[in-house]
């Protein structure tokens, strides 16, 4: 296994790792490992803007029926107005 060296950390950040490890019941180092694999699992593959917006709807309100209206092209519509 290799070591990591983490230079400069803040005392704050430090602390709360270590508050986080005790919680836990790991060891300081453990509870780095830890945070550090669920950071990177977290971020996964970056999605396409049309796949982010897509999975903001509902499975249950998704499909491919989607409607644009325009009432009248020349006006905005009233709330707008």
């Amino acid at each position: 296994m290799a070591d990591l060296l983490i230079r400069k950390m803040p005392p704050g950040l430090k602390r709360r790792i270590r508050e986080e490890a005790k919680k836990s019941g790991h060891s300081l180092s453990e509870e780095a490992k830890l945070l550090i694999e669920s950071g990177l699992a977290s971020r996964g593959h970056p999605k396409q803007l049309g796949t982010w917006l897509f999975n903001l709807v509902p499975p249950e309100y998704r499909g491919d029926d989607l409607v644009f209206e325009r009432h009248d092209p020349a006006r905005p519509p009233p709330e707008l107005e």
